[in-house]
């Protein structure tokens, strides 16, 4: 009988302890999806002290300023942006996804209002920079053109009009914006969808004829009536959670609407080892 006790007394033990590392496992997992707002985002380049003093920029001297917390999958999105606090310039502006962000994403491609999430930018960003609010379009099966983004992934719009106007574009083609609007290398006009409007490629992206390379990210431009409104890096989940980073410059117009704001030429994709989080930023800033 004592021995008989012996062993359960250690099944129990073995029990408990089982129970109390799910516990810890999933408050770990809880404390991910706690977004602070008084967290700083470090971009890759300034993941070290070197780094950070060679750009002449150090963590202390810029703010990280969020918008509202929006619910995706089983976690949570948001927009950020982080402000210098020198000159008021802006040096990077984003989305950041928990990692429970990217499961149990809606599954049925033709319910474009559960595959859409609206970010809002905090009132700072609006102030300095083109952006008025973030858009991202979920593609469960991709888009056309068949063959090159008919996989599963993102479209991440950074709109220069407000969700009003946005939501007023009616999908019809419309004029070509005027010479110098759009970057001189995106001349492929793709398709144009209603509440966005018409999409711009740049044929030396990779994903295009005549290389056709796999499709994981690139970036494309809007236009609607006659005006560019907005910048879109596309990526695939595939590649997000992937955790690989990207730094990458693309081309710019010589013409700006509205001026006198804040234009960014760089996009990139991170993993922090932190948090778990995965980021998309626009970075690389001049006033127009």
């Amino acid at each position: 009988m004592k021995k008989w006790i012996n062993y359960y007394s250690l099944a129990c033990l073995i029990l408990f302890l089982i129970a109390c590392n799910k516990e810890q496992k999933q408050a770990a997992e809880n404390q991910k999806e706690l977004l602070s707002e008084s967290e700083t985002i470090i971009i890759p380049e300034m993941t070290t002290v070197a780094a950070r003093l060679s750009a002449r920029v150090e963590a202390d001297d810029y703010n990280t300023f969020y918008g509202p917390v929006v619910q995706m999958g089983k976690g949570h999105l948001r927009s950020w942006i982080n402000i210098s606090r020198k000159d008021d310039k802006p040096l990077a502006i984003g989305i950041e996804f928990t990692e429970k962000s990217m499961d149990d994403l809606p599954g049925d491609p033709a319910n474009h209002h559960a595959n859409m999430f609206n970010l809002t930018l905090h009132q700072k960003a609006k102030a300095i920079t083109a952006f008025d609010h973030i858009t991202i379009n979920w593609e469960p099966a991709g888009h056309e053109p068949n063959g090159i983004y008919n996989i599963p992934h993102f479209d991440m719009h950074f709109y220069k009009i407000s969700m009003e106007t946005q939501m007023a574009i009616t999908g019809v083609p419309g004029p070509v914006p005027a010479a110098g609007y759009l970057p001189s290398a995106y001349v492929i006009r793709g398709a144009t969808v209603p509440q966005m409007g018409t999409h711009w490629l740049n044929p030396a992206s990779p994903e295009l004829p005549p290389t056709f390379q796999p499709f994981t990210h690139t970036f494309i431009f809007g236009s609607n009536n006659g005006h560019v409104h907005f910048y879109e890096p596309m990526i695939t989940r595939g590649f997000i959670l992937s955790g690989n980073s990207v730094s990458k410059a693309f081309p710019t117009p010589t013409n700006f609407s509205p001026v006198n704001k804040y234009y960014p030429s760089v996009y990139k994709i991170w993993k922090s080892s932190d948090n778990g989080r995965h980021y998309v930023a626009l970075t690389d800033f001049t006033w127009k």
